[in-house]
């Protein structure tokens, strides 16, 4: 069922990975893929350092990191709207913006990261 390489008192280290071979963890009884949890993780950290950076110094008129950021949101809120009308789309903007970053974070990272 499980890989041969697979050892649940092993650690792997990612600089080890080869095409084709996968590393799995045993955390708290679970099988987890190793490489999937640090992408996962890596994503969650870069969403936050850039909402840190985007909220960090606001101002009336954006600059630097609050312009990118004003401009993700941006995006999100007319894809939004666009999709769930005009009535009903601003309760849904947290949710649908966060899932949207997150997915389209990890699509990079897994593209980047090997």
């Amino acid at each position: 069922m499980y890989p041969d390489n697979f050892s649940s008192s092993t650690f792997t280290f990612l600089a080890e990975a080869e095409v084709g071979k996968h590393f799995y963890w045993n955390i708290a009884g679970f099988l987890v893929h190793g490489q999937v949890l640090v992408v996962i993780w890596f994503v969650v950290l870069l969403l936050l350092i850039f909402s840190f950076l985007g909220t960090r110094e606001a101002d009336r008129i954006p600059h630097g990191w609050q312009n990118f950021m004003e401009s993700a949101l941006d995006f999100v809120v007319d894809i939004a709207r666009n999709q769930l009308g005009e009535s009903f789309y601003r309760e849904w903007i947290p949710f649908i913006g966060t899932l949207f970053l997150f997915i389209f974070g990890c699509n990079w990272a897994g593209a980047v990261i090997p």
